[in-house]
Formats: structure tokens, sequence, C-alpha cells
């Protein structure tokens, strides 16, 4: 191909995924859907929008890690439009940033999920995700493209393991392979907008190449796994499903999801199906809102009389946690009371 071909190859490449990031943007900001009359208030913010190649070996991988039952954004185009269907194509992968006033309110929780947060679990969670999943592969069609969301598929589906839940399309997974993050000890997804977030994806005919994966590892955006600090989420979750050893799936899914759950939901105005939820490892955190990772760098150029006074504000909210910090880590709990003070606004 003649150089100057390639260029304006990807350059209507590179023009189509910025009109692909725009439509979602607007989508989200407008859609009624994202606006809730009892909080007054959005239950997203912002998207962060990437890709990933169709074809990226990683996928194939997960068949491994996951189980064999996952599926290839190649499986997924063909149970979609039939077998041969598939010609190349990517996955275009979604972070929904939970808005400022549903994370201020779970912060202050203890014991299980706040109003606002139950009232995200049905409203959210359940019909706004559906509604933009929707959105996009019907805007894909309309360009006359291939486009599915697995989890809209009827062959989607959790089944159960000795370890917990699994499914056979893992939206966590699939923003990793796009760049978008890396996993954390309580196996949420650590985000540039942090672990308060929720995951979307919709597979295309459309060929982009994957955005680039730049955490050294699959778990580079967690401080615990990372540096061996922190652990706040440990110490948040109210049925003790987290350790140092990771996250014991089938506890946490009995609270998230348990008759309390179920029951607590419908007296927030929400759905008992839905469950109300817990989000309490995912706020009051250092990574809630941001990569703490990402932090650590910005951090070391602080000037003693911010980190003092940041140090006083934190002990003032949690002085038991501070305590833990400052004796467990001498070194670190200065930079990790930082960005635990930024996490919080306090």
């Amino acid at each position: 191909m003649h150089p100057d071909s390639t260029a304006i190859n990807e350059r209507a490449e590179e023009e189509q995924k910025q009109l692909i990031i725009e439509v979602m943007k607007a989508f989200v900001k407008e859609s009624p859907l994202n606006w809730s009359d009892v909080l007054q208030g959005p239950y997203y913010d912002e998207p962060i929008i990437q890709f990933a190649s169709a074809d990226d070996p990683l996928f194939e991988e997960y068949k491994s890690i996951i189980g064999p039952g996952h599926a290839t954004p190649k499986e997924v185009i063909e149970r979609s439009f039939g077998s041969g269907t598939y010609n190349g194509g990517s996955v275009i992968s979604i972070v929904l940033p939970i808005h400022e006033s549903i994370r201020k309110a779970n912060r202050q929780q203890k014991e299980r999920a706040s109003r606002e947060w139950a009232l995200l679990r049905t409203f959210g969670d359940e019909y706004f995700l559906k509604a933009a999943r929707l959105y996009l592969t019907d805007y894909l069609k309309k360009l006359g493209r291939l486009a599915a969301a697995p989890l809209d598929t009827d062959w989607y589906g959790i089944s159960s393991s000795e370890t917990g839940p699994i499914s056979n399309w893992s939206e966590r997974h699939v923003a990793y392979a796009a760049g978008l993050g890396t996993f954390s000890l309580n196996d949420g997804f650590i985000s540039e907008k942090g672990i308060a977030i929720r995951l979307l994806s919709v597979v295309t005919d459309l060929q982009f190449p994957s955005n680039p994966r730049s955490a050294a590892t699959h778990t580079g955006n967690c401080l615990l796994c990372s540096k061996g600090n922190c652990g706040v989420c440990i110490t948040r979750c109210p049925v003790q499903a987290i350790s140092t050893n990771g996250h014991d799936k089938i506890a946490c899914m009995k609270f998230v999801y348990g008759q309390g759950s179920r029951e607590w939901a419908a007296q927030s105005g929400g759905e008992a199906t839905s469950g109300a939820g817990c989000g309490l490892c995912q706020t009051k955190v250092p990574c809630e809102s941001r990569n703490p990772m990402r932090n650590i760098s910005e951090v070391r150029s602080t000037s003693l009389a911010e980190v003092l006074f940041c140090l006083f504000r934190m002990f003032r909210a949690d002085p038991l946690l501070q305590i833990i910090t400052i004796i467990e880590s001498p070194i670190f709990s200065v930079e990790l009371a930082i960005i635990d003070c930024t996490a919080l606004k306090l």
C-alpha cells in the first residue's frame, strides 16, 4: 500500500474512533436515564472509551485464565450474525465513573450500601447501562456495521465454580485488554477514574488497533498488589470477604445479592431483583476515583506543610485507619495519606 494511502486510512480510522467517543460522551451527558430526580444528579460522569483489536491474542488467553467458555470477539460476531461472518473487528470498552454524590454517600457506610448506591444499582447499573449498550450497537448498525453487546445476547450467562461465579464475557477483562486499567485486590477494576466505576462493551466489525496496556502487571494500579501497602478495602468489607490473599467471591455474592440486599433495595426505592449492591470496598479507599499509582509520582513534590495538613485532616476523619497505616507503613503512610485525603475530599 502506498504511504499516502496508509496515512489517509489511519486518519480515517482515528476520525471514526473519535466520532464513536463523542457520540457516547454525548449520550451519557444527555440521556434522561442518566439522571435521578430523587438524587438530583446523574448516576455517571463523562466516560472513558478505548478499543481492543478483536484479534488481540489476549482474548484467546482468557479461555485459560477465566475458563474455556469465555467468548472471543470472533465468537461474539459469529454467534450473533452467523458462521463465517467474522472478518476482523474491535471491542469498544467504556468506563463509566460513578458520580461524586453517590460515592460520597457510600463513604459514610460501614455495614451496607447507602440509599444512593442502592438506587444506582437499579436505575444506573440495570437500566442505563443496558440503554447505553443498545444505543451504541444501534449507532454502529446504522453505519452499516455489525455490532453486538454480549451481555444482551441470549447466550450470555454466569456459571458457578468452586471459587465463585464466572461469566462467559467479562467486562473487566475486556477493559483490561483495551488498556483502561488493571485489576485490584478486591477483584474490582482500577481505571484512571478509579475503582468506583461501571463497565460496558460492544463488539463490532470496525477494525481498530488496541489501545496500549501501560501497566506493568495485571494488578499494576493496586497499591497493595504493587507496593505492598494499603489494604483499606479489606477494612471496608462488611462481611470480611477481602484479605491479603484476595477476594472471597462467594461470600461477597451472598451479601450483595442476598435477601437483606434485596429488601434494602426495595426500601430505598429500587427493585428488589437488582439488589442494593454494596460498593464499600470501592468508596473511601485511595483508588475510589483515581489511579493511586499515578498519584504516587505526583505527591513526591508535595510540600511538608501540605503533608502535615493532609495528615491532620485524614486523622480527624478516621483516626484508627491512619494509626494503622502509620504503624504498618511508616515510610509510605505520608504518600497514602495524601492520596486518601484527595480521594475522600475532606
